[in-house]
Protein backbone atom coordinates (compact mmCIF):
# COMPACT_ATOMS: atom_id res chain seq x y z
CA UNK A 1 0.00 0.00 0.00
CA UNK A 2 2.78 2.37 0.89
CA UNK A 3 4.39 1.62 -2.47
CA UNK A 4 1.12 2.29 -4.30
CA UNK A 5 0.70 5.60 -2.50
CA UNK A 6 4.19 6.61 -3.57
CA UNK A 7 3.32 5.87 -7.24
CA UNK A 8 0.15 8.04 -7.33
CA UNK A 9 1.90 11.42 -7.65
CA UNK A 10 3.87 10.11 -10.63
CA UNK A 11 0.65 9.05 -12.43
CA UNK A 12 -0.86 12.46 -11.67
CA UNK A 13 2.13 14.13 -13.26
CA UNK A 14 1.79 11.89 -16.34
CA UNK A 15 -1.92 12.68 -16.62
CA UNK A 16 -1.26 16.39 -16.19
CA UNK A 17 1.46 16.16 -18.85
CA UNK A 18 -0.94 14.48 -21.26
CA UNK A 19 -3.51 17.22 -20.64
CA UNK A 20 -0.93 19.91 -21.28
CA UNK A 21 0.16 18.26 -24.50
CA UNK A 22 -3.48 17.94 -25.63
CA UNK A 23 -4.07 21.60 -24.87
CA UNK A 24 -0.95 22.57 -26.73
CA UNK A 25 -1.94 20.45 -29.72
CA UNK A 26 -5.40 22.07 -29.75
CA UNK A 27 -3.81 25.49 -29.60
CA UNK A 28 -1.47 24.55 -32.42
CA UNK A 29 -4.30 23.26 -34.61
CA UNK A 30 -6.45 26.31 -33.86
CA UNK A 31 -3.52 28.58 -34.64
CA UNK A 32 -2.90 26.79 -37.90
CA UNK A 33 -6.55 27.07 -38.88
CA UNK A 34 -6.64 30.74 -37.97
CA UNK A 35 -3.43 31.27 -39.91
CA UNK A 36 -4.95 29.58 -42.96
CA UNK A 37 -8.08 31.76 -42.68
CA UNK A 38 -6.10 34.97 -42.27
CA UNK A 39 -5.25 35.44 -46.00
CA UNK A 40 -8.88 34.85 -46.96
CA UNK A 41 -10.14 37.53 -44.60
CA UNK A 42 -7.40 39.89 -45.70
CA UNK A 43 -8.35 39.40 -49.35
CA UNK A 44 -11.98 40.07 -48.53
CA UNK A 45 -11.02 43.28 -46.77
CA UNK A 46 -8.83 44.40 -49.69
CA UNK A 47 -11.48 43.62 -52.34
CA UNK A 48 -12.59 46.81 -54.15
CA UNK A 49 -16.30 47.48 -54.15
CA UNK A 50 -17.05 48.96 -57.59
CA UNK A 51 -19.77 51.63 -57.63
CA UNK A 52 -22.85 51.12 -59.75
CA UNK A 53 -23.83 52.79 -62.99
CA UNK A 54 -25.38 55.93 -61.52
CA UNK A 55 -22.53 56.48 -59.08
CA UNK A 56 -19.92 56.08 -61.80
CA UNK A 57 -21.94 58.35 -64.09
CA UNK A 58 -21.87 61.12 -61.49
CA UNK A 59 -18.15 60.70 -60.84
CA UNK A 60 -17.22 60.59 -64.52
CA UNK A 61 -19.45 63.56 -65.34
CA UNK A 62 -17.77 65.67 -62.66
CA UNK A 63 -14.37 64.62 -63.94
CA UNK A 64 -15.35 65.47 -67.49
CA UNK A 65 -16.59 68.90 -66.39
CA UNK A 66 -13.18 69.63 -64.90
CA UNK A 67 -11.52 68.52 -68.14
CA UNK A 68 -14.04 70.54 -70.15
CA UNK A 69 -13.10 73.74 -68.33
CA UNK A 70 -9.43 73.19 -69.19
CA UNK A 71 -10.11 72.94 -72.94
CA UNK A 72 -10.94 76.62 -73.49
CA UNK A 73 -8.01 77.22 -75.84
CA UNK A 74 -9.00 74.36 -78.13
CA UNK A 75 -12.64 75.41 -77.93
CA UNK A 76 -11.77 78.97 -78.89
CA UNK A 77 -10.34 77.77 -82.22
CA UNK A 78 -13.64 76.18 -83.20
CA UNK A 79 -15.58 79.21 -81.96
CA UNK A 80 -13.49 81.44 -84.22
CA UNK A 81 -13.98 79.10 -87.19
CA UNK A 82 -17.74 78.94 -86.68
CA UNK A 83 -18.02 82.70 -86.24
CA UNK A 84 -15.97 83.34 -89.36
CA UNK A 85 -18.05 80.82 -91.29
CA UNK A 86 -21.27 82.54 -90.24
CA UNK A 87 -19.98 85.95 -91.31
CA UNK A 88 -18.65 84.76 -94.67
CA UNK A 89 -21.82 82.87 -95.59
CA UNK A 90 -24.03 85.78 -94.54
CA UNK A 91 -22.03 88.26 -96.62
CA UNK A 92 -22.05 85.96 -99.64
CA UNK A 93 -25.78 85.29 -99.46
CA UNK A 94 -26.87 88.83 -98.65
CA UNK A 95 -24.49 91.14 -100.50
CA UNK A 96 -22.60 89.21 -103.20
CA UNK A 97 -24.81 86.41 -104.53
CA UNK A 98 -28.00 88.09 -103.24
CA UNK A 99 -29.87 84.83 -103.03
CA UNK A 100 -33.54 84.86 -101.90
CA UNK A 101 -34.15 84.37 -98.20
CA UNK A 102 -36.16 81.23 -98.95
CA UNK A 103 -33.48 79.66 -101.17
CA UNK A 104 -32.89 76.02 -100.20
CA UNK A 105 -29.31 76.05 -101.52
CA UNK A 106 -28.51 78.81 -99.04
CA UNK A 107 -29.77 76.64 -96.20
CA UNK A 108 -27.87 73.67 -97.64
CA UNK A 109 -24.60 75.58 -97.37
CA UNK A 110 -25.40 76.64 -93.81
CA UNK A 111 -26.32 73.18 -92.58
CA UNK A 112 -23.39 71.51 -94.37
CA UNK A 113 -20.92 73.99 -92.87
CA UNK A 114 -22.27 73.49 -89.36
CA UNK A 115 -22.34 69.70 -89.71
CA UNK A 116 -18.80 69.61 -91.05
CA UNK A 117 -17.28 71.72 -88.26
CA UNK A 118 -19.19 70.05 -85.44
CA UNK A 119 -18.41 66.52 -86.61
CA UNK A 120 -14.69 67.39 -86.65
CA UNK A 121 -14.96 68.95 -83.19
CA UNK A 122 -16.63 65.84 -81.78
CA UNK A 123 -13.72 63.65 -82.87
CA UNK A 124 -11.86 64.83 -79.79
CA UNK A 125 -14.48 63.46 -77.39
CA UNK A 126 -13.36 59.82 -77.66
CA UNK A 127 -10.23 60.11 -79.79
CA UNK A 128 -7.87 62.08 -77.57
CA UNK A 129 -7.61 59.82 -74.51
CA UNK A 130 -8.03 56.33 -75.93
CA UNK A 131 -5.05 54.81 -74.02
CA UNK A 132 -6.48 56.14 -70.75
CA UNK A 133 -9.86 54.60 -71.52
CA UNK A 134 -8.29 51.22 -72.38
CA UNK A 135 -6.53 51.17 -69.04
CA UNK A 136 -9.61 52.25 -67.10
CA UNK A 137 -11.91 49.80 -68.89
CA UNK A 138 -9.56 46.95 -67.97
CA UNK A 139 -9.82 48.09 -64.34
CA UNK A 140 -13.60 47.76 -64.30
CA UNK A 141 -14.95 51.16 -65.38
CA UNK A 142 -18.53 51.13 -66.61
CA UNK A 143 -18.34 51.76 -70.36
CA UNK A 144 -21.95 52.96 -70.54
CA UNK A 145 -21.38 55.53 -67.82
CA UNK A 146 -18.13 56.63 -69.47
CA UNK A 147 -19.80 57.07 -72.85
CA UNK A 148 -22.84 58.88 -71.48
CA UNK A 149 -20.80 61.26 -69.31
CA UNK A 150 -18.72 62.41 -72.26
CA UNK A 151 -21.73 62.81 -74.53
CA UNK A 152 -23.66 64.77 -71.91
CA UNK A 153 -20.86 67.23 -71.22
CA UNK A 154 -20.11 67.66 -74.93
CA UNK A 155 -23.74 68.67 -75.47
CA UNK A 156 -22.85 72.02 -73.87
CA UNK A 157 -20.30 72.70 -76.59
CA UNK A 158 -22.68 71.60 -79.33
CA UNK A 159 -25.44 73.94 -78.13
CA UNK A 160 -23.10 76.93 -77.66
CA UNK A 161 -21.42 76.52 -81.03
CA UNK A 162 -24.76 76.13 -82.82
CA UNK A 163 -26.06 79.28 -81.14
CA UNK A 164 -22.89 81.19 -82.05
CA UNK A 165 -22.98 80.17 -85.71
CA UNK A 166 -26.69 80.82 -86.25
CA UNK A 167 -26.83 84.08 -84.28
CA UNK A 168 -23.94 85.64 -86.22
CA UNK A 169 -25.48 84.64 -89.55
CA UNK A 170 -28.91 85.82 -88.40
CA UNK A 171 -27.63 89.26 -87.37
CA UNK A 172 -25.75 89.85 -90.62
CA UNK A 173 -28.19 88.27 -93.05
CA UNK A 174 -31.54 89.24 -91.44
CA UNK A 175 -33.65 86.35 -92.83
CA UNK A 176 -36.96 87.94 -91.64
CA UNK A 177 -37.86 84.82 -89.64
CA UNK A 178 -38.15 84.68 -85.82
CA UNK A 179 -34.87 83.47 -84.44
CA UNK A 180 -36.40 80.67 -82.38
CA UNK A 181 -37.87 79.24 -85.58
CA UNK A 182 -34.68 79.82 -87.53
CA UNK A 183 -32.43 77.94 -85.08
CA UNK A 184 -34.56 74.80 -84.61
CA UNK A 185 -33.41 72.97 -87.78
CA UNK A 186 -29.78 73.77 -86.96
CA UNK A 187 -30.12 72.22 -83.52
CA UNK A 188 -31.26 68.98 -85.12
CA UNK A 189 -28.39 69.19 -87.62
CA UNK A 190 -25.93 69.61 -84.78
CA UNK A 191 -27.40 66.65 -82.92
CA UNK A 192 -27.08 64.32 -85.92
CA UNK A 193 -23.67 65.61 -87.07
CA UNK A 194 -22.15 65.17 -83.61
CA UNK A 195 -23.22 61.53 -83.74
CA UNK A 196 -21.10 61.01 -86.84
CA UNK A 197 -18.12 62.51 -85.00
CA UNK A 198 -18.63 60.17 -82.04
CA UNK A 199 -18.94 57.12 -84.28
CA UNK A 200 -15.86 57.83 -86.37
CA UNK A 201 -13.75 58.60 -83.29
CA UNK A 202 -14.55 55.20 -81.74
CA UNK A 203 -13.92 52.98 -84.77
CA UNK A 204 -10.85 54.50 -86.47
CA UNK A 205 -7.46 55.74 -85.33
CA UNK A 206 -7.36 59.42 -84.27
CA UNK A 207 -5.01 60.40 -87.12
CA UNK A 208 -7.52 59.15 -89.72
CA UNK A 209 -10.60 60.72 -88.13
CA UNK A 210 -10.56 64.20 -89.76
CA UNK A 211 -10.18 62.81 -93.28
CA UNK A 212 -12.93 60.23 -92.87
CA UNK A 213 -15.42 62.57 -91.22
CA UNK A 214 -14.74 65.24 -93.86
CA UNK A 215 -15.47 62.74 -96.62
CA UNK A 216 -18.61 61.51 -94.87
CA UNK A 217 -19.88 65.06 -94.31
CA UNK A 218 -19.24 66.01 -97.93
CA UNK A 219 -21.20 63.00 -99.20
CA UNK A 220 -24.17 62.92 -96.83
CA UNK A 221 -24.61 66.69 -96.52
CA UNK A 222 -23.36 68.11 -99.81
CA UNK A 223 -23.96 65.54 -102.53
CA UNK A 224 -27.00 63.70 -101.21
CA UNK A 225 -28.70 66.82 -99.86
CA UNK A 226 -28.52 69.04 -102.92
CA UNK A 227 -32.08 69.92 -104.00
CA UNK A 228 -31.36 69.46 -107.72
CA UNK A 229 -30.05 65.92 -107.27
CA UNK A 230 -32.48 65.14 -104.46
CA UNK A 231 -35.37 65.56 -106.91
CA UNK A 232 -33.95 62.68 -108.97
CA UNK A 233 -33.30 60.54 -105.89
CA UNK A 234 -36.90 60.88 -104.76
CA UNK A 235 -38.18 59.26 -107.95
CA UNK A 236 -36.32 55.99 -107.22
CA UNK A 237 -37.65 54.19 -104.10
CA UNK A 238 -34.34 52.50 -103.26
CA UNK A 239 -32.35 55.74 -103.56
CA UNK A 240 -34.99 57.63 -101.66
CA UNK A 241 -34.73 55.17 -98.78
CA UNK A 242 -30.93 55.29 -98.70
CA UNK A 243 -30.75 59.08 -98.88
CA UNK A 244 -33.41 59.49 -96.20
CA UNK A 245 -31.52 57.04 -93.99
CA UNK A 246 -28.08 58.70 -94.00
CA UNK A 247 -28.37 62.27 -95.28
CA UNK A 248 -28.66 65.00 -92.65
CA UNK A 249 -29.43 67.88 -95.00
CA UNK A 250 -32.18 65.91 -96.74
CA UNK A 251 -34.20 66.52 -93.57
CA UNK A 252 -32.71 69.68 -92.07
CA UNK A 253 -32.90 71.73 -95.27
CA UNK A 254 -36.48 70.59 -95.66
CA UNK A 255 -37.25 71.99 -92.20
CA UNK A 256 -35.57 75.32 -92.91
CA UNK A 257 -37.21 75.72 -96.32
CA UNK A 258 -40.70 74.85 -95.08
CA UNK A 259 -40.37 77.28 -92.16
CA UNK A 260 -39.15 80.05 -94.50
CA UNK A 261 -41.85 79.34 -97.08
CA UNK A 262 -44.66 79.28 -94.53
CA UNK A 263 -43.49 82.44 -92.80
CA UNK A 264 -42.32 84.54 -95.78
CA UNK A 265 -44.90 83.28 -98.35
CA UNK A 266 -42.63 84.15 -101.29
CA UNK A 267 -44.04 85.19 -104.67
CA UNK A 268 -41.04 85.62 -106.97
CA UNK A 269 -41.36 87.76 -110.07
CA UNK A 270 -38.58 86.41 -112.25
CA UNK A 271 -39.17 83.18 -114.12
CA UNK A 272 -35.92 81.65 -112.84
CA UNK A 273 -36.90 82.20 -109.24
CA UNK A 274 -40.40 80.85 -109.86
CA UNK A 275 -39.00 77.65 -111.38
CA UNK A 276 -36.59 77.25 -108.49
CA UNK A 277 -39.33 77.75 -105.91
CA UNK A 278 -41.56 75.19 -107.65
CA UNK A 279 -38.70 72.69 -107.64
CA UNK A 280 -38.14 73.18 -103.91
CA UNK A 281 -41.82 72.73 -103.16
CA UNK A 282 -41.94 69.57 -105.23
CA UNK A 283 -38.93 68.12 -103.41
CA UNK A 284 -39.67 69.16 -99.82
CA UNK A 285 -43.43 69.66 -99.60
CA UNK A 286 -44.91 67.15 -102.05
CA UNK A 287 -45.53 64.32 -99.57
CA UNK A 288 -46.88 66.44 -96.70
CA UNK A 289 -50.56 65.69 -96.18
CA UNK A 290 -51.09 68.40 -93.56
CA UNK A 291 -49.31 71.60 -92.61
CA UNK A 292 -46.43 70.84 -90.30
CA UNK A 293 -46.20 67.15 -91.18
CA UNK A 294 -42.99 67.70 -93.18
CA UNK A 295 -41.42 69.48 -90.20
CA UNK A 296 -42.51 66.76 -87.79
CA UNK A 297 -41.18 63.97 -89.99
CA UNK A 298 -37.84 65.80 -90.29
CA UNK A 299 -37.57 66.14 -86.51
CA UNK A 300 -38.27 62.44 -85.98
CA UNK A 301 -35.80 61.40 -88.69
CA UNK A 302 -32.94 63.51 -87.33
CA UNK A 303 -33.63 62.45 -83.75
CA UNK A 304 -33.58 58.81 -84.77
CA UNK A 305 -30.40 59.34 -86.77
CA UNK A 306 -28.65 60.98 -83.82
CA UNK A 307 -29.74 58.27 -81.39
CA UNK A 308 -28.66 55.47 -83.76
CA UNK A 309 -25.24 57.05 -84.31
CA UNK A 310 -24.72 57.43 -80.56
CA UNK A 311 -25.68 53.81 -80.00
CA UNK A 312 -23.25 52.63 -82.68
CA UNK A 313 -20.53 54.79 -81.19
CA UNK A 314 -21.14 53.09 -77.84
CA UNK A 315 -20.77 49.69 -79.49
CA UNK A 316 -17.56 50.83 -81.14
CA UNK A 317 -16.21 52.12 -77.85
CA UNK A 318 -17.07 48.89 -76.07
CA UNK A 319 -15.97 46.28 -78.60
CA UNK A 320 -13.31 47.91 -80.77
CA UNK A 321 -9.64 47.58 -79.71
CA UNK A 322 -10.47 45.07 -76.99
CA UNK A 323 -6.97 43.58 -77.25
CA UNK A 324 -5.54 46.90 -76.05
CA UNK A 325 -7.73 47.06 -72.95
CA UNK A 326 -5.15 45.58 -70.59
Amino acid sequence: DVANDEMLPQWDEVIEGDDDSADSSEETSSGASSASLAPLSTMQELAVQKPGFLRQLMILTLRRLVQWWRMNRQRAIFFAALGMGGVVLAVLDGFIVKSPRWDAVTYLNLHACLAYLLSIFCLNVFGNDQPVFWRESASGINVSAYHMSKVLVNTIDIAVQTFLFTSIYYLVRQPFIPYWKFIIPFLFTAYAASGWGYLVSTVVAPQHGPFIVSLVSFIICGLLGNPSTLADFMDVPAMKFCVSLVSITRWSVQMSFVIANNYLEPEPVEFRDKARLDLYKQVYMKEAMTEGQDIGSSCIALLGMGLALRFFSYLGLRFMNRSKQV
